[in-house]
């Protein structure tokens, strides 16, 4: 287990958000709230925030409810761009997922469509940085790209690294990410694996102090897809970017369109 201690802020609200391209996307989507208060780190909210629709009902929503929920920052686990050469070819912005998200709108009106238009697969500079398992538009993967580019279409506030104006900011973010730095086993999904889970769960605690209730405890474990736990992560990597003032992305991925996958860091100090 873990003895690095995660650096986070001392006081604000981050929220983290595990997203779905499904066809029953609500289901899927997972958002949790930490907030800090003093150095100290509590869950108060685990939900799945959208009661019913498919993606493009779940898109529309994200961009309003991320923006009446108060929190400074929020982590989204979807692809917030694609690699700077397919940018190229097909002439879509490269100033953030805002402008992207609302070209790519325009241009396809499905997942399908944005996917063949694409063409093959291709790694950022971040995946590869990130060790992200799959590519923007990998065949797992295409449908979560299309409709979070989509629900930031029109998005007012701050995107690190194109970004870093006051007021709220959303990053992207990796859990899988997270769980590598807490030096456990990437897989925690599935049925048999809710001590792993439990485990990860331990650890996190272990690295941030984070109060949990009993209930959300049980619900972290005992979903077996992993979704509410990766929207904790999610929470936890966006509350660290904010804390250490979404430093780190190098100036290329600005100026080439790709952006940024925001780890979880170290703290620095005592």
């Amino acid at each position: 287990m873990t003895s690095r201690r995660m650096w986070l802020p001392r006081q604000g609200r981050a929220v983290g958000v595990d997203w779905s391209g499904a066809v029953h996307a609500h289901r899927k989507v997972w958002a949790a709230t930490v907030e800090f208060e003093v150095g100290r780190a509590r869950l108060v909210s685990l939900v799945r925030p959208f009661s019913s629709g498919g993606a493009l009902v779940v898109a529309e929503g994200l961009g309003p409810w991320l923006s009446s929920h108060g929190a400074a920052v929020a982590g989204l686990d979807f692809c917030f761009s694609l690699e700077a050469s397919q940018l190229q070819r097909l002439g879509l912005p490269v100033t953030g997922p805002s402008r992207l998200g609302a070209a790519v709108a325009k241009a396809h009106a499905s997942a399908e469509s944005f996917r063949d238009a694409v063409g093959p697969e291709k790694k950022r500079v971040t995946d590869v940085a990130c060790s992200a398992p799959f590519a923007p538009t990998n065949l797992r993967m295409f449908r979560q790209t299309y409709w979070g580019l989509r629900a930031l279409a029109g998005w007012r506030g701050a995107v690190p690294p194109w970004s870093i104006h006051p007021g709220p900011a959303v990053v992207e973010v990796l859990p899988a990410e997270v769980v590598r730095w807490l030096g456990l086993p990437r897989t925690y999904k599935g049925r048999d694996l809710a001590e792993r889970r439990r485990d990860l769960l331990r650890c996190v605690r272990a690295s941030t102090g984070l109060v949990i209730s009993t209930r959300d405890q049980l619900t972290l474990v005992s979903d077996a897809d992993g979704d509410a736990l990766d929207s904790l992560l999610a929470a936890l990597s966006a509350a660290s970017a904010w804390a250490s003032g979404f430093s780190g992305a190098p100036a290329s991925v600005v100026r080439s369109g790709e952006g940024w996958i925001y780890p979880v860091r170290e703290h620095p100090g005592p």
